[in-house]
């Protein structure tokens, strides 16, 4: 079976480490120091400037591909579930992580998901069973749509306080989107697996 590819390549790691050059890990840069990580020679809380949550957070994110499922990679859209998802009892105030509704997307976020206790929404929009990254290129994953998937879900009752996070393949879409909405919009990462590190405090790692 051809994979799809999970984009675990494009983790921008190295913008989570401090980049101070302090060498108190033992090595000359945390440029070096990332490449330890990647290589099993070191673990993220040998750096003792980063967090316990970040720290988890580059354990989580560098083993990815052990817990993130192999999906096919098709050309046919698979559409799958349209609407909201809870993940461990959100509040009105949990953030809403914005995706699509191909069967595959839907398969890796909520297995990734499982690894947080963390409350939060997922809103699974609409774009004709489309991945992301082809949702973009083909305009299906739209503001309009988007909206139309928090109306429906009712979640515009009370507009302040919500925040949107967009998957990075549709950065364009969060100018729009906070305009046409009133809520805060944040553009997250382009593979989910660097969600813990771009969340921060916000993604506590189930243990």
């Amino acid at each position: 079976m051809i994979t799809a590819d999970l984009y675990l390549n494009r983790i921008d790691f190295l913008r989570y480490l401090p980049g101070s050059a302090c060498r108190e890990c033992g090595v000359s840069s945390c440029a070096a120091f990332l490449q330890e990580l990647k290589e099993g020679n070191r673990v993220a809380a040998d750096c003792p400037s980063l967090p316990r949550h970040r720290a988890a957070a580059f354990r989580l994110a560098l083993s990815a591909h052990e817990i993130l499922p192999a999906v096919p990679a098709l050309d046919l859209p698979r559409p799958g579930f349209q609407g909201l998802m809870e993940i461990n009892n959100p509040q009105a105030d949990s953030p809403i992580l914005v995706s699509g509704n191909s069967q595959f997307t839907q398969e890796v976020v909520t297995t990734f998901m499982a690894a947080t206790v963390s409350p939060f929404r997922l809103l699974f929009v609409d774009c004709r069973g489309d991945t992301v990254d082809m949702a973009i290129i083909h305009q299906s994953l739209t503001v309009a749509g988007i909206r139309r998937a928090l109306e429906k879900a009712e979640l515009l009752a009370r507009r302040q306080g919500i925040e949107l996070i967009l998957p990075g393949f549709a950065s364009r879409l969060g100018e729009p989107l906070e305009r046409e909405t009133d809520c805060r919009v944040r553009v997250g990462p382009v593979c989910i697996a660097e969600l813990p590190l771009f969340l921060g405090e916000r993604w506590r790692i189930a243990e």
